[in-house]
C-alpha cells in the first residue's frame, strides 16, 4: 500500500492530482491519501482530509512506502516507522507555500537511504513504478537512529572532553 500525505499546514492539491492520476491507471495498486484542507477531491483512490492520530500511525504502519511533501514533520515520521519515503517540495511560485524551504530541505535529503527527491510528475511515476516493479520494495528504508560513523564521532568527541 502507498501513503500519500501532504502533511498538516497548507493544501498540496498538485501531488494529490498526480496520484490521483496516477491511481487512475493502476487500480490494482492500494493507495490511501490524507489530503488536509485542498480544493482538489480524489476520484481514483480513497482518502480522508485529516487522519486521527492513531488511524495516520496504523496506515503509516501498513504502508509499503510513503508519498509526501519535503516537510521534515513527514520525514521523521516516515522514519520513526522505517518507511522509505519520495519526497516532491512544494513550490512557492505556485502558491504551494509561502517560501521555498522545501526545495532547500528536499536538496538537504537528496540522496540519503530511504528517500528519493522527486520534482516532476514524470520522475514521481518513475520511482514509484520502480519501487513497485521490485518484488522486495524499495531497497533501502529510512532509520531511527545515525549512522554509526557519526555516533562513533559523538562518543569521541564526548570522550575527549570528559577529561
Amino acid at each position: 500500500m502507498i501513503f500519500v500525505t501532504i502533511g498538516s499546514m497548507f493544501p498540496f492539491d498538485r501531488m494529490i492530482r498526480y496520484m490521483d492520476e496516477w491511481a487512475l491507471t493502476h487500480p490494482d495498486v492500494e493507495l490511501r491519501a490524507q489530503i488536509g484542507d485542498g480544493e482538489y477531491e480524489p476520484k481514483h483512490m480513497p482518502f480522508d482530509r485529516k487522519l486521527a492520530q492513531r488511524d495516520f500511525d496504523r496506515v503509516m504502519n501498513d504502508a509499503d512506502f510513503i508519498v509526501a511533501h519535503a516537510g521534515m514533520g513527514s520525514v521523521i515520521q516516515a522514519a520513526e516507522f522505517q518507511k522509505p519515503i519520495i519526497i516532491l517540495p512544494r513550490l512557492r511560485e505556485l502558491g504551494e507555500h509561502t517560501t521555498d524551504h522545501q526545495i532547500d530541505t528536499a536538496n538537504w535529503l537528496r540522496d540519503r537511504p530511504g528517500i528519493r527527491v522527486v520534482e516532476s510528475q514524470e520522475a514521481l511515476y518513475s520511482t514509484v513504478e520502480r519501487w513497485l516493479s521490485n518484488p522486495e520494495g524499495p531497497t533501502d528504508a529510512l532509520v531511527r537512529t545515525a549512522p554509526p560513523e557519526f555516533i562513533s564521532r559523538i562518543r569521541g568527541f564526548l570522550v575527549s572532553n570528559k577529561r
